[in-house]
C-alpha cells in the first residue's frame, strides 16, 4: 500500500457541534494502487518474434476473447475459416502513439500472427528484444488496443 497525506476541508458533526474552529491536520492514509487497465493480453516474447521476418503470433482464444467479440464483422470471418485479416488500430501507451496492426488468420492454423508492420512499428521503433513482456488490452472508448511494454 501507498502511504500518503490527506487533507480534510470538511468539519464532522462532532467539530461542528463543540464548534472545534482547529486548523485542519493532515492525517496519513492509505492508498491501494489499482490498475485501471487490466491487462487482458500478457505475452513473452520469443527470438522468433523479435527478428527482422519475425510475426506476433496471439492463439484464437486471446483474439476472440479480447478483439473479435468487439468487431462482429471480423467475428464473421473468423469463425467462417476463411483466409482474412483485419487492420486494428494500436495505441503505444508509453510513447502516447498510434499505430496500425493487421491481424491475419491462416485455414490451417489456430492463432493470429500480426504483418510487417509489428517488426516495423514496433520492434525496431521500440528497440524490442526476446524475453520482453508486453501486454494489451481493448480500450471500449476509444475502440483500439492498447500496448505496453511491462518488463
Amino acid at each position: 500500500m501507498i502511504k500518503t497525506m490527506f487533507y480534510t476541508f470538511f468539519r464532522t458533526k462532532h467539530q461542528e457541534e463543540n464548534a472545534n474552529n482547529d486548523q485542519l491536520l493532515p492525517q496519513e492514509i492509505d492508498i491501494r494502487p489499482i490498475t485501471p487497465y487490466p491487462w487482458d493480453i500478457t505475452k513473452t516474447l520469443s527470438p522468433h518474434e523479435v527478428w527482422y521476418g519475425g510475426k506476433l503470433q496471439l492463439p484464437m482464444l486471446y483474439i476472440e476473447a479480447t478483439i473479435l467479440r468487439h468487431i462482429p464483422d471480423v467475428m464473421y470471418l473468423a469463425h467462417m475459416s476463411i483466409i482474412g485479416h483485419f487492420d486494428v488500430k494500436v495505441n503505444d501507451l508509453d510513447t502516447n502513439t498510434v499505430h496500425t496492426l493487421s491481424f491475419w488468420k491462416d485455414i490451417h492454423e489456430d492463432n493470429f500472427a500480426t504483418s510487417e508492420t509489428w517488426i516495423e512499428e514496433f520492434v525496431k521503433r521500440r528497440s524490442l528484444v526476446a524475453g520482453m513482456v508486453i501486454g494489451m488490452y481493448w480500450d471500449f472508448n476509444v475502440n483500439m488496443l492498447c500496448f505496453s511494454v511491462l518488463e
